[in-house]
């Protein structure tokens, strides 16, 4: 699997995930669940990108601009679960909250989907974007290994 499928992959889960939570609506248990989910996954996903795709680009001519965009998305994303996880669930604010997020990582999938991958393809030969594939992989395990309860 390409590097493009792997975090598109993500990208989709955390989109089911954010689904899911809003079905759950009212289900205090099950919505915990899933949100404490939400944050794990993208906690993963965060870590994978700056560790293999942001890290690769930072090296790279001319995207320094593009990857403190993309780590300022990260910084953000962190805040509104951090803010999420000590708000209450069954507060309208926490569902106002939680639009807010799932905007704000839409519009970041559609920014990576989109300029970053457009970007990475110009940059690296297939083999570099190979070997990011590998490397991400390699991240997210070694992330799930250092978090396990």
């Amino acid at each position: 699997m390409d590097i493009y499928s792997l975090i598109k992959k993500d990208h989709q889960e955390v989109a089911s995930l954010f689904r899911r939570l809003k079905a759950a609506e009212g289900f205090s248990e099950t919505s915990e669940q899933l949100f404490a989910q939400l944050r794990e996954e993208l906690a993963l996903h965060t870590h994978a990108e700056e560790q293999v795709l942001y890290a690769a680009l930072q090296e790279a001519e001319g995207t320094q601009e593009l990857v403190a965009a993309a780590l300022d998305d990260h910084i953000l994303v962190q805040e509104l679960l951090d803010e999420l996880a000590m708000s209450r669930m069954d507060d309208e604010v926490w569902n106002e909250k939680l639009e807010v997020l799932e905007e704000h990582v839409e519009d970041h999938v559609e920014e990576e989907e989109g300029n970053v991958f457009d970007v990475v393809r110009q940059l690296f030969s297939a083999a570099r974007v190979a070997e990011l594939a590998q490397r991400w992989q390699t991240a997210k395990q070694e992330y799930v290994a250092r978090h396990a309860k």
